[in-house]
């Protein structure tokens, strides 16, 4: 199982990273693990030039950054994001690195590929926040087609990992342990939750009813078969 880890800070002693690690090591068959660093492997900011949605995501001023975690992904079977609260919201690196995806989500072109990977998105904060960090970036996944999205989350009080709280790291190490058994559950015969399925459905009806961007219609029609596939 090769990993790709999108991280928000390069902080070694971050209590979402440590988790990560701690993650990865519960894993079984761990092949590879790509780490990117956010803004620094990613500094571009989307400026709305609509050149993706139009089919020219070369032409993007983040395409060549962009390569390097794209294949990243294609590689791995499991995408982990940490993800700690800014301001009652996933960080602004985070989004702006989603932002360049959003030709991928299902209601355009997506990489149906994603019906064969899983998420995982690790949430820490000083007090609240964690649900609409979550959503920030789980709303990405179930929309590029991400087949499983596990979500682990925990109140640290603004501590870093060395500093937690005994009470704090043993949840949050029993929440870890816990998401890593249920990715490796679902690897051994992955399909796409209910939640993803519907929208495979859904767009997939859009599409090839003609109602959506040209261009969009044209590439499910043309990948009709793999999205017959995923569906059944």
């Amino acid at each position: 199982m090769n990993i790709t880890l999108i991280k928000a800070t390069n902080r070694k002693n971050s209590s979402t990273y440590n988790g990560a690690k701690y993650l990865i090591s519960r894993l079984d068959n761990v092949g590879e693990v790509f780490e990117f660093t956010l803004p620094d492997d990613m500094p571009h900011i989307c400026g709305g030039c609509y050149a993706c949605l139009n089919g020219k995501e070369e032409k993007c001023g983040g395409f060549e950054y962009l390569k390097p975690i794209n294949d990243a992904i294609a590689k791995s079977s499991l995408i982990i994001f940490c993800a700690p609260v800014w301001c009652f919201h996933a960080p602004g690196q985070i989004k702006s690195f989603l932002d360049h995806y959003g030709y991928r989500w299902l209601v355009h072109r997506p990489n149906f590929d994603m019906a064969n990977k899983q998420a995982v998105i690790i949430t820490t904060a000083g007090g609240g926040g964690m649900k609409s960090a979550v959503k920030d970036i789980k709303d990405s996944m179930d929309y590029w087609g991400v087949a499983r999205t596990h979500t682990v989350t925990q109140s640290v009080w603004g501590t870093f990992w060395n500093d937690m709280p005994e009470k704090f790291k043993k949840t949050f190490l029993k929440k870890l342990d816990k998401t890593a058994s249920k990715v490796m559950k679902h690897a051994k015969n992955l399909k796409p939750s209910f939640k993803v399925k519907r929208l495979y459905a859904m767009f997939k009806f859009l599409h090839l009813s003609g109602k959506m961007w040209k261009i969009d219609n044209e590439y499910w029609k043309e990948n009709c078969k793999i999205v017959r596939d995923i569906l059944f």
